[in-house]
């Protein structure tokens, strides 16, 4: 582990620190908080200038920021849905990668980065800092498991097994909902005391991490307590506040839950969409996004598109029965819109248009066609069905064609 003063980062507080609540849930597993670009601009706003030159092994320095390699195909499992190796990958790159293959928040990752071997920060990284980046496969009292040694293998392997901690299948002695006597330090004679775990996400990082700070580590900020003190965690939750914002409510959720709520406050509030019957939902299929079910439309955001409503009526129970966000026509691109004969609206995976005729799709390859003779106002009308693919050939009638 980094020793935290090299950092250069001083904390007075750790104010909403809980041992048995170290991040939640839905922030851990938000693969949406940032972009390759978002997570690259980050490295480069760490370190200024690399020192560069050779390390004391003779192998050139490099900061994170500049740091590239080549990276092998994993295959996909129940826990990440593969990566496909390829060459002169950045950090960045293969961090982005790797949250969406496997479901983890890439801030996580990086604040891992940051506590194991300080390579956020690093101006002078020696080569080895990046064979055990994350400590994955490292255990306190023995050598590191050689299967994971280099940079890619870490952070692949580090946020699989965070997958495999949260399944709780083959790990339960940190298994949330239930107290457990969590050590202080590695030395057991330092001793020991009760805590509860509250989800999936604490009992994962007390798996990879297995202690609690001390009193003397928490009354430290960044800096170093006593002979019983362990910083992991601590540190953890420290540099995760001070880069990110809160454990507990997702950067992601809280714009996707503002956003929403201002599209729900444009279309008329309890007077529009009407009640809210559940929360800010977050939905995995088609990129990622989250959405909000109210008694008389669904509103949903993405970073691509914004927050848009579905409204109640023939549009709404078409998505619903291709299985909404999370089916193929995915995301509302915009809003639902009046047409000549009907009302119709734009989806990422097709254009749904309600008329005399029924309600029925119109997905590409036709839609771009369709759209240069001005869909559904120009000479071809509504559809008049969905359309049929054969043999490489699709068809779709309209009313005009």
């Amino acid at each position: 582990m980094v020793d935290p003063a090299a950092s250069g980062i001083v904390k007075t507080t750790l104010a909403g620190f809980t041992p048995g609540n170290l991040i939640s849930d839905a922030v851990f597993t938000d693969k949406t908080t940032m972009t390759e670009a978002q997570i690259q601009a980050f490295f480069n706003s760490k370190v200024s200038r690399c020192q560069g030159g050779r390390d004391e092994n003779n192998e050139p320095i490099v900061c994170i920021k500049d740091f590239t390699m080549n990276t092998v195909t994993r295959p996909a499992d129940a826990y990440c849905s593969g990566y496909s190796g390829a060459a002169n990958e950045s950090a960045a790159r293969i961090i982005y990668r790797v949250a969406q293959a496997c479901n983890i928040n890439p801030q996580v990752l990086i604040v891992m980065l940051q506590k194991e071997q300080g390579l956020v920060t690093h101006i002078w990284p020696s080569a080895w800092r990046y064979r055990i980046a994350l400590g994955q496969g490292c255990p306190d009292t023995a050598p590191c498991d050689p299967n994971y040694i280099g940079f890619f293998h870490q952070i692949y392997g580090a946020a699989r097994q965070m997958q495999i901690y949260m399944e709780g299948k083959w790990f339960q002695w940190y298994a949330p909902g239930r107290t457990w006597n969590i050590l202080y330090n590695p030395n057991a004679n330092c001793g020991s005391s009760p805590v509860y775990v509250a989800n999936k996400a604490t009992s994962a990082l007390y798996y990879y991490t297995p202690y609690q700070p001390n009193a003397a580590a928490l009354n430290a900020g960044y800096g170093l307590g006593d002979g019983c003190s362990a910083y992991g965690n601590r540190n953890f939750y420290n540099y995760f506040t001070d880069w990110f914002g809160s454990t507990q409510v997702s950067s992601g959720l809280a714009t996707a839950t503002a956003a929403i709520q201002g599209e729900y406050l444009a279309q008329g509030g309890a007077a529009g969409p009407g009640a809210p019957v559940s929360d800010v939902t977050r939905l995995q299929q088609n990129g990622g996004g989250y959405g909000r079910a109210f008694s008389i439309a669904s509103i949903y955001w993405t970073g691509s598109f914004g927050a848009k409503t579905v409204w109640s009526g023939p549009l709404r129970e078409y998505y619903f029965a291709r299985q909404g966000a999370d089916g193929p026509l995915g995301w509302p691109v915009l809003n639902q819109q009046p047409l000549t004969q009907g009302i119709g609206q734009l989806f990422s995976g097709g254009s749904v248009y309600s008329g005399s005729k029924g309600t029925f799709v119109v997905a590409e390859p036709l839609r771009s066609g369709y759209f240069a003779q001005n869909g559904a106002n120009g000479e071809l009308g509504m559809p008049t069905a969905d359309q049929v693919c054969a043999g490489g050939v699709c068809s779709q009638t309209f009313e005009g064609g």
